[in-house]
């Protein structure tokens, strides 16, 4: 929305079915074009600001920072561990490497704010 009222070309209205809905691979798909699409029309030096909820597809993280989760096998942890450069010990219970996971847990970051910060355009 704008001072003249709702940005008509962003506006992403369709009928939801099972093959057609609102999921993150679709949001994200449109915070990318609307960001592309308001900052080419408005220039580099204006604010823009996308104000969202906290529905699920909102809210997806990047894949390098998702955290084992604790039904994760635990060969499936000491992988993680390893790609993210962390040293574990050779032998330990599943619930030692889970707490080097938590000491070492990444920042979060959602698809949705990287796609917007390649337009310069902020997430509320």
């Amino acid at each position: 929305m704008c001072n003249s009222g709702f940005h008509g070309s962003s506006i992403d209205i369709f009928e939801t079915t099972e093959k057609n809905r609102t999921d993150s691979s679709h949001f994200l798909a449109w915070i990318d074009r609307t960001a592309c699409l308001l900052r080419n029309e408005f220039g580099k030096y204006t604010k823009i600001v996308f104000v969202i909820d906290n529905a699920p597809w909102h809210n997806r993280l990047i894949n390098d920072t998702i955290p084992p989760k604790g039904s994760w096998r635990k060969e499936y942890i000491i992988q993680w561990l390893n790609a993210h450069s962390i040293n574990v010990p050779v032998k330990a219970a599943k619930a030692v490497f889970l707490k080097i996971v938590i000491k070492n847990l990444p920042e979060k970051r959602y698809e949705i704010d990287e796609a917007a910060k390649k337009y310069n355009v902020d997430i509320l």
